[in-house]
């Protein structure tokens, strides 16, 4: 009978499908490995939704996940009397004995959430994407048609849709030629006849006296990076920097194809060069000048997160109910007609609206807004391509120097569920 009853609560335990020590770890990793994922995403895609609503976006961080994991089990035998009971001793009367078994299994798990809303997270927001977090995009393999759609403005004074990288305005955008200068760059760049180089090189300051430097001098420029040079007179000293440039470096098999030739007369470029250096614009977007010199640079003039997300907002279909009643703001083509974005945002983002009470089958992300499904399709490649870069690149500060996460950005919501 002790041995039915062993059995009997192994067979509990198995049945359960608890795991202990380590087996716990495999049990639930890819498990909330593929809810953050999920959460993560909706979350984003609701904000790009808002933001075509004009609605204020949030963003909640889950900053830690603390899982505790209990099993417990009983085990026992149960008298079992007959009746009436004959005799004077309840204890010498019971004919048989009943196994009893029992388990039980509680997970506790407990999410840390981080509301993002310090002055650092904002800035990082607001600020246009540098030269430098451009440098990141160029070395990734990333299409350099989408990271330019993206992260640019305009380029060499053409301009990518500036309307579009805030709230909607009422009249249509202007963006052909910068679509048209992005797809001619990456057929050049699929031919592996174009490609962006990072360069370090050295600048030179115009010579100080040596009586003018001191040893001070010397440790402050070292701390910055810099660094003082005699000349080989001895006489003065020259401040030489460092300097990090773009460049974007042509094939000279790719100076003789129609694509250069073009890409030259939209970006009004200095035909024949096998290397452009790559700019940044610091007063805004600036118009091409026809009757200026062709250009031996590149002048990008890059927008901020909050910009890039406001401009694949467009890309978000608003039923027509919505636009109707004014819950969205229309953009309307000169004679009256509505506009339609997907012209801007064809083959980059594109993000589905259905009026049904369950989530759509086919839908990778999907959230629910005002009354609506609004989903990415599974089938979308472009759109997820788009979605998953921005998923990541959001975190990063592209705009200037990374902020110590370390520090709490708001109060920390800690919520202890299970019980």
């Amino acid at each position: 009978m002790r041995l039915v009853v062993i059995l009997f609560a192994i067979s509990s335990f198995a049945s359960c499908g608890c795991a202990f020590g380590p087996r716990s770890l495999e049990k639930s990793h890819g498990k909330y490995n593929e809810s953050f994922v999920r959460v993560d995403s909706e979350e984003l895609l609701l904000n790009i939704v808002r933001l075509r609503y004009d609605d204020p976006p949030a963003e909640v961080e889950v900053s830690a996940i603390a899982a505790q994991y209990e099993l417990g089990a009983q085990a026992e035998a149960r008298p079992f009397f007959v009746a009436p009971n004959p005799g004077s001793n309840p204890f010498r009367t019971f004919t048989a004995v009943l196994p009893f078994a029992g388990s039980s299994a509680t997970s506790r798990p407990t999410h840390s959430l981080t509301p993002i809303q310090s002055g650092e997270t904002v800035a990082r927001y607001m600020r246009p994407v540098t030269l430098d977090g451009l440098i990141v995009f160029a070395e990734t393999s990333w299409p350099v048609s989408i990271i330019f759609r993206l992260w640019l403005e305009g380029m060499n004074g053409v301009p990518n849709a500036p309307s579009a990288s805030g709230p909607t305005r009422s009249f249509p955008p202007e963006y052909q030629e910068f679509h048209r200068a992005t797809q001619l760059m990456q057929a050049i760049q699929d031919r592996g006849e174009l490609t962006f180089r990072k360069v370090e090189e050295e600048v030179l300051g115009d010579p100080i006296a040596v009586d003018r430097v001191s040893g001070a001098d010397l440790v402050e420029a070292r701390k910055v990076g810099d660094e003082y040079r005699q000349t080989p007179d001895g006489k003065s000293w020259r401040l030489v920097r460092k300097v990090r440039k773009l460049y974007l470096d042509l094939s000279p098999n790719a100076l003789n194809t129609s694509e250069y030739q073009e890409l030259c007369r939209l970006l009004h470029l200095k035909p024949g060069l096998t290397r452009y250096e790559v700019t940044q614009s610091t007063v805004g977007f600036i118009e091409k000048k026809p009757d200026a010199a062709p250009s031996e640079k590149i002048n990008l003039v890059p927008r901020s997160l909050v910009q890039v997300l406001f401009y694949i907002s467009h890309g978000v279909e608003v039923p027509p109910e919505h636009l109707a009643s004014g819950l969205a703001k229309p953009t309307l083509e000169p004679d009256g007609r509505m506009y339609d974005w997907r012209q801007v945002t064809d083959g980059l983002f594109t993000v589905k609206a259905v009026c049904q009470k369950k989530r759509p089958e086919c839908a990778a992300v999907a959230v629910y807004h005002r009354g609506y499904w609004f989903y990415i399709e599974d089938t979308d490649h472009a759109t997820k391509s788009t979605f998953t870069l921005l998923r990541p690149t959001r975190r990063l500060d592209l705009g200037g120097v990374a902020s110590d996460r370390r520090t709490p950005a708001g109060p920390t919501l800690t919520l202890p569920l299970g019980r």
